[in-house]
């Protein structure tokens, strides 16, 4: 039997295509993640002045490529419109690969190459009027962490992570009987190809979740809390009739996992 496995130890300049640090070996390794295309930091737009959108430097993964961009660049709007900005792989993918930012006028219909969105854009009477970064994906793999609550009825709380993740789950720590605090919620899908929902004060913005707790299951907005995905993080909602259904009750502490 003859095989090639890489990375293998201590030979990573060693003989055979299959062993050597090749490009394609680089990009067989990243498979696993090819499968999404996110923004990994920086690469935040900004108005640079009238028609122009300029894109911070950053880095993103598209297609299983690391995509470093290295300066600061600048994209021409078209005016009074409405529309999306994506950076996509161009040319022969693997091969002579480069990229290439473009205008897509909605989600629905992404670009065909493979691409990263950076941002939502609104010009009107030859300026930017909007640049919104909040429907493109951000991070990847999961992180885990705690939070105190900190609100009785109707409260609610933000958790930054400084990435938008595209699911969270948390439990609270408290398992006493009977009081109602052993709860668990599962947050909205982070959508990814539609357009954010603003939220309000009933959260009907919010596209689903799930809360359970010892007093009441499967929950609502209106009689228990839950958890809503925004851009850098999520909300820990507590109950709008009640201060001990929720995710964020004074004195308990809660564990979430969230996933990017």
């Amino acid at each position: 039997m003859v095989l090639e496995v890489f990375p293998s130890y201590s030979d990573i300049g060693g003989s055979g295509t299959g062993r050597a640090a090749t490009e394609s070996n680089l990009l067989d390794s990243f498979d696993r993640l090819s499968v999404q295309s996110t923004i990994l930091s920086g690469m935040e737009p900004s108005d640079g002045g009238g028609l122009t959108l300029t894109i911070a430097p950053g880095r993103c993964r598209i297609a299983g490529y690391i995509v470093r961009l290295t300066a600061a660049e600048n994209f021409t709007l078209p005016d009074d419109s409405t529309g999306y900005i994506w950076l996509i792989i161009t040319g022969s993918i693997p091969g002579a690969a480069d990229t290439s930012l473009i205008r897509t006028d909605d989600l629905e219909t992404p670009p065909t190459a493979p691409g990263a969105l950076v941002t939502k854009y609104i010009t009107s009477g030859g300026s930017i009027s909007s640049v919104v970064d909040r429907e493109r994906r951000e991070g990847e793999g999961m992180i885990m962490g705690s939070y105190a609550g900190e609100g009785g009825e109707d409260d609610q709380q933000t958790i930054d992570l400084g990435l938008t993740p595209r699911l969270v789950y948390s439990r609270s720590r408290n398992f006493e009987w009977p009081i109602p605090r052993f709860n668990f919620a599962i947050s909205n899908i982070f959508p990814g190809n539609v357009e954010w929902p603003d939220f309000d004060e009933t959260r009907q913005g919010i596209p689903w979740w799930l809360l359970s707790s010892a007093e009441d299951w499967p929950g609502t907005a209106e009689t228990s809390g839950g958890l809503g995905i925004i851009p850098d993080g999520f909300i820990a909602y507590n109950s709008l009739s009640n201060d001990v259904n929720g995710m964020n009750i004074t004195g308990i502490t809660y564990d979430y996992i969230a996933w990017f």
